[in-house]
């Protein structure tokens, strides 16, 4: 059975490993790991020629091809709280989503107003092929300012994707 509906079956979640935030972030604190998170994917040849999209995975099931970017591109959108939150859908839970043209790794990232309205807060996740994962586990996580979970990619797929 797939995870993704009919609708939308060009795109396919990798497999791998899975890091996300255990808890939401303030959008000064998303915006300083994800430009961590850049850094570490700007290494990966498949980073030169990257895709964007429209993650509606946790909105409505829905997935869609946005534009072709580059890693530039990913600098600016997360390099500013401003330029992360201007970047963003504007629909309740909908992710900006970044990968190569061959999805072998998936960056999402979502930010938002918290339930009072009151401050601006986001969250990420990424999923990385094995031999990115100990890279990514060895040489980021350690310098990250919030508590990663990790989990195999199929079961953290199978709990989002509505």
């Amino acid at each position: 059975m797939s995870l993704i509906k009919q609708e939308d079956r060009g795109f396919q979640p990798p497999a791998g490993m899975n890091f996300s935030t255990e808890d939401i972030l303030s959008l000064k604190m998303l915006s300083r790991t994800l430009c961590k998170i850049a850094s570490f994917l700007q290494n990966d040849l498949h980073a030169s020629q990257l895709v964007g999209y429209e993650d509606w995975w946790q909105h409505d099931g829905l997935h869609f091809r946005k534009a072709a970017c580059d890693i530039h591109d990913l600098f600016a959108i997360v390099q500013t709280p401003r330029s992360l939150i201007e970047a963003m859908p504007g629909d309740e839970l909908v992710y900006i989503g970044i990968a190569p043209p061959d999805a072998l790794w998936y960056l999402r990232f979502y930010s938002s107003w918290d339930d009072e309205g009151l401050e601006l807060t986001g969250l990420f996740d990424l999923t990385l092929p094995a031999d990115m994962a100990v890279q990514f586990r060895a040489s980021v996580i350690p310098e990250l300012e919030c508590t990663i979970l990790e989990q195999d990619a199929l079961e953290y797929f199978k709990e989002i994707i509505l």
